[in-house]
């Protein structure tokens, strides 16, 4: 699985590393399309955290969560920029360690 790096106290949105098509595993009845128009992924921490890309089910938020990330996902008709900032204070404002 490829990984990235998000760096202490980064906010990034992953519209692009989004799995958003189940083509071409259309006839595997467990490949469901990811149910999210985008991921807002914050990293409280003082450290660099690798994380998976592309997103390609809810699995994903969970294990990134464990990992110490504050991780949003965003429907079609939420206010992204509205998501975004709130993640961006959330990370600004986390304890230091």
């Amino acid at each position: 699985m490829p990984k990235m790096v998000l760096l202490p106290r980064m906010t990034m949105a992953l519209g692009g590393y989004i799995r958003e098509t189940t083509f071409p595993y259309e006839e595997d009845d467990e490949v469901k399309p990811f149910p999210y128009r985008n991921v807002i992924v914050g990293n409280p921490t003082d450290e660099p955290i690798k994380i998976e890309v592309p997103a390609y089910n809810e699995g994903w938020i969970e294990r990134h969560k464990k990992l110490g990330l504050i991780v949003v996902p965003v429907n079609e008709d939420d206010d992204f920029v509205g998501l975004f900032q709130m993640v961006k204070e959330k990370v600004k404002n986390a304890k230091r360690e």
